[in-house]
């Protein structure tokens, strides 16, 4: 019985590997798409502050650019920038609050300015 057995097994183990090895060793494989997903929400909270809620992980290292709309600059600052306030994780998304600010890191209360947020 035991030797039967043993038969069985050995030659269904033959076959198997037989059938394996006959499977192509090379080849091609493509993927077109991409991955979707909603982008950040943007809500300006007062004044001078930005706030970014909801924002995907794979979005994290966003560049943010600002440039003052009809030459509107403020008194005695060449260059207005954003700086990060703060920063939460929260799972798979993130949110984020940024303040507009001078060259003397004063926050900005005049003046209209647009902000370009950029993803990688």
């Amino acid at each position: 019985m035991n030797v039967i057995r043993l038969s069985l097994v050995t030659g269904f183990l033959a076959v198997w590997t037989g059938t394996c090895m006959a499977a192509p060793q090379g080849g091609v494989v493509r993927f077109y798409g991409s991955i979707v997903e909603p982008g950040c929400t943007t809500a300006a909270a007062s004044g001078s502050i930005m706030d970014l809620k909801g924002c995907p992980q794979a979005s994290r290292g966003n560049q943010l650019a600002v440039q003052p709309v009809r030459s509107v600059k403020a008194v005695g600052a060449p260059n207005a920038h954003v700086r990060l306030m703060a920063d939460t994780p929260n799972g798979r998304y993130y949110d984020q609050r940024y303040v507009l600010v001078d060259a003397f890191d004063k926050p900005i209360q005049t003046g209209s300015y647009l902000i370009t947020l950029t993803s990688p």
